[in-house]
């Protein structure tokens, strides 16, 4: 695509309620090469999108590139949990304060804020010992544990490590801009739903960032060393990233050591493959997370990733999934309707 094209809003995926189309969902995909080159499209790929939690892998990086993760003495696992919009399980607070307490942190350093735990809403389970009160079980609070840790390496207040101004958030700016390829002058920056600054990046550049995640590479050996280092942590600790029963789980275990991907509010995912060197960014342009599994899915099919639905059980469900009333009545399904463009 060049600048004098006109965006394009194009149609992925047809919502049904018994035989009646009853809402639409528009996307905008980007899939990138080895070389990083632009080869299928939807919509307009250079469109830029808030990227809400996509972009963790590229925040936790200062953490590394700093130092501090070694310093601190972080694990994989715990590496894995600072890039992760977890489910809020026990063991997810477990690791979580565990990296608060590896840096001399609190639970109430934290301003992430609360919600009630992603695995509750899952299972429709009722609080019952104050769960939707702590942030250790906020989706966003292994992110936010690394960027304690950070602020506390680097001698910076802890209580402004949110700030957009501070050395910490800056080294984090820098590091999403390095891996997206995209001037930070660039990168508009607004608030995140749990505080943090959060960027504007075109989805192509994004879908870039996966496929250097997915395949260990940088502009600098640093960069390609903490890439790499990233890489393994959210490959050995799948649940740690995301939790069971969630897409993001659901693509990298079925796709073992081979597939990094992360999933953003809205209705925003970023995935890289190593093999075949792929980067992926799939956006749903009303933010309706419902047609973004089924449209990932397909964007597989169409890429040749997945040629048989039957050998990736996982992602079955994610096929014209059923929707169902309240009492439990399938009323009609979701269908995709796209094809890639060829770049």
């Amino acid at each position: 695509m060049n600048e004098s094209e006109p965006a394009m809003i194009e149609l992925a995926a047809r919502v049904y309620r018994g035989e009646v189309v009853e809402a639409l969902h528009f996307a905008t995909v980007a899939v990138l090469d080895k070389k990083g080159n632009l080869i299928y499209y939807l919509g307009n790929p250079d469109e830029d999108f808030m990227t809400r939690s996509v972009v963790k892998p590229f925040q936790a990086m200062p953490l590394i590139l700093s130092g501090a993760a070694d310093h601190f003495g972080f694990s994989p696992k715990q590496v894995a949990v600072t890039c992760a919009s977890h489910i809020g399980t026990d063991e997810h607070r477990e690791v979580v304060l565990s990296n608060l307490k590896l840096a001399g942190n609190r639970p109430e350093d934290l301003q992430c804020g609360t919600h009630l735990p992603i695995y509750m809403t899952m299972h429709n389970l009722y609080p019952t010992g104050g769960e939707e009160r702590d942030p250790l079980r906020h989706n966003c609070s292994g992110k936010h544990s690394g960027f304690l840790a950070l602020a506390r390496y680097l001698g910076e207040d802890i209580a402004l490590y949110l700030d957009p101004e501070s050395r910490t958030q800056q080294m984090v700016k820098k590091a999403v801009a390095e891996m997206c390829e995209y001037p930070p002058e660039n990168i508009k920056v607004g608030i995140d739903g749990c505080s943090a600054p959060v960027f504007a990046v075109p989805i192509k550049n994004l879908a870039l960032g996966f496929k250097k995640l997915a395949s260990g590479e940088g502009r600098t050996p640093e960069y390609a060393a903490t890439a790499q280092r990233i890489r393994e942590a959210m490959t050995a600790h799948p649940v740690m990233v995301s939790g069971e029963g969630r897409l993001d789980y659901d693509i990298k275990r079925s796709f073992p050591g081979n597939a990094v991907c992360k999933i953003g509010a809205e209705a925003i995912e970023g995935i890289g493959f190593a093999d075949p060197p792929l980067g992926i960014c799939v956006k749903i342009l009303d933010g309706n997370q419902r047609a973004l599994g089924p449209v990932c899915v397909e964007v597989f099919k169409q890429l040749g990733i997945i040629k048989n639905i039957d050998d990736y059980p996982l992602l079955k469900r994610y096929i014209n999934p059923e929707i169902l009333n309240y009492r439990k009545l399938v009323t009609g399904n979701i269908v995709c309707d796209f094809k890639l463009r060829k770049a």
